[in-house]
């Protein structure tokens, strides 16, 4: 099973929901995925995981995301597995 960590800050609560969605598509892709904020990641814990997204690395939502980026964020978790 692959270690995904998904590391993301959010102002706004919108990058929050993208890091969430792509959380959804790790762990929906079978991947033991963990959600972190910037003060609960160091670079210590790298080494622990075989992916990490940071932000929600390609996916671009301009203010609140959309179902589109929403799924586009989930087939991103998806992807780390």
């Amino acid at each position: 099973m692959s270690k995904v960590a998904v590391v993301y800050w959010s102002g706004t609560g919108n990058t929050k929901q993208m890091a969430e969605a792509v959380l959804e598509g790790a762990k929906g892709a079978g991947a033991d995925a963990s959600i972190f904020e910037p003060d609960g990641f160091n670079a210590d814990a790298v080494s622990e995981y075989d992916a990490i997204a940071f932000a929600c690395d390609s996916v671009m939502a301009n203010e609140i995301p959309d179902d589109d980026t929403l799924k586009k964020c989930n087939a991103l978790g998806a992807a780390l597995v």
